[in-house]
């Protein structure tokens, strides 16, 4: 059955009591939960619909991101629902799943964030003429999940993802997800941690920044030190730092 309008509705005027300053950048989104009718859990939606994305932190602090193909943009996982899904973040689970084959029990919800979203982001997304779509705008919830386990297999969806990469905070995409994690009790980015080497073999070099088609991965691990941890008023200080860059 596919996500119900209340669902939806319940989950995002959640978001926005825990956020109110966010409600005049979210009006679109509003806006077309207002509209009569409409199926904004639907990708055929063009007016806009909603996408869920997977927020995974590692004992070290540092977010997965994935190299989506479409866009040759590195992101955190994610995509559209499905009408299987039973909530938004059962999508967000359901895409890191396909994705990077992290299994379900590899991940547990952050708590508090079990069924709110720690951002929701709203972008433009291009036409794509030979799928029929025109452009439009995602509705991206991305729910908060914390890695259970210091080895996890990876098993890419070769067709959209062409990597993965653990980034620290500093070095999230979206700014505005980046100022949110820096409030958050992170463990603190290591100096020398556990670390890995993803080697691409591009066999198409594109004439575009997007990119198109890449030979498997080597994925070479490597075992390092693993970090100390960081005292609060050092975090603080690290915080304030960093967003007054």
């Amino acid at each position: 059955m596919p996500l119900s309008h209340h669902h939806i509705r319940t989950t995002v005027d959640t978001y926005l009591a825990r956020n109110p300053y966010e409600r005049e950048q979210l009006s679109v989104l509003l806006d077309a939960l207002d509209r009569p009718g409409e199926d904004i859990a639907s990708r055929s939606t063009f007016t806009g619909h909603v996408t869920c994305g997977a927020i995974v932190i590692d004992q070290f602090g540092r977010i997965l991101h994935v190299l989506h193909l479409a866009s040759g943009k590195v992101l955190v996982p994610g995509g559209h629902t499905e009408p299987t899904d039973d909530s938004l973040a059962a999508v967000a689970l359901r895409e890191l799943h396909e994705e990077t084959g992290f299994p379900p029990g590899a991940v547990t919800p952050w708590p508090g964030y079990e069924t709110v979203p720690l951002d929701i982001d709203i972008h433009d997304i291009d036409a794509r003429p030979g799928k029929g779509e025109p452009g439009h705008q995602h509705f991206d919830l991305r729910f908060l999940f914390r890695l259970q386990t210091t080895e996890v297999p990876v098993a890419l969806q070769e067709e959209e993802v062409g990597g993965t990469e653990w980034r620290p905070v500093d070095r999230v995409t979206s700014p505005a997800l980046r100022n949110k994690l820096l409030k958050l009790p992170l463990p603190v980015e290591p100096e020398a941690a556990n670390a890995s080497a993803l080697i691409y073999n591009f066999t198409d070099r594109p004439t575009s920044p997007h990119v198109t088609r890449s030979d498997p991965l080597l994925h070479c691990p490597v075992r390092i030190n693993q970090p100390p941890q960081l005292s609060s008023e050092h975090r603080k200080n690290q915080r304030g730092g960093t967003s007054g860059a």
